[in-house]
């Protein structure tokens, strides 16, 4: 019989391999010093539950200096955006886009112009002119006082009642469709 007493829990080396998260938290904090790391962890993982997030803390307390450390080393490799001081652009860059500008607005002139001579011909203005009178006449006046009469109304709630959804349910049914196939063949047997 041995004398050693079994620790509790999972066996030492057979955790799961966090570093990848680890490594998110460390370039988080590399980024952000005043970032939490309980905060950096919720960040890292795609679901963060307590457990998750107890183990992180966990490895960060024994190895979170050589994450950060790494994660520093790693910021400072990568090269800085090259910054200018005085305008956000060249001049030669801004005769440039100008110049883009002006040939799109030369391209697009021609079509432009088409456009708007077609909204202001008199043709688009007749039809215009008469899509409005059609609108505000009394046929389209009687047309939308039917469309909100309470017997439209009434007919539109009878449309949509569970009944008649049966009823059309019933109708499309395979059985009717039988039952209707069966009274065709009828009437063909019954006029020979």
């Amino acid at each position: 019989m041995s004398s050693t007493k079994r620790n509790r829990g999972r066996p030492l080396g057979t955790g799961l391999d966090d570093s990848p998260a680890l490594g998110k938290v460390a370039d988080m904090l590399a980024v952000a010093p005043s970032l939490k790391p309980t905060t950096a962890f919720k960040r890292a993982l795609d679901k963060p539950t307590e457990t998750a997030v107890r183990r992180l803390q966990g490895k960060w307390k024994d190895e979170g200096a050589k994450y950060l450390a790494d994660a520093k080393v790693r910021r400072a490799a990568v090269p800085a955006p090259a910054r200018r001081s005085s305008a956000p652009y060249s001049p030669r860059t801004a005769r440039q886009v100008f110049e883009a500008h002006r040939r799109m607005q030369d391209a697009l002139s021609p079509a432009m112009r088409a456009a708007h001579e077609m909204m202001n011909s008199p043709a688009m203005l007749a039809a215009q002119e008469a899509a409005r009178r059609l609108h505000e006449s009394p046929a389209m006046r009687a047309i939308e006082e039917l469309r909100n009469s309470p017997t439209m109304r009434a007919i539109e709630e009878l449309h949509n009642s569970p009944t008649m959804r049966a009823m059309r349910e019933l109708q499309e049914s395979p059985t009717m469709r039988a039952i209707n196939e069966a009274h065709a063949q009828m009437r063909l047997l019954s006029g020979y």
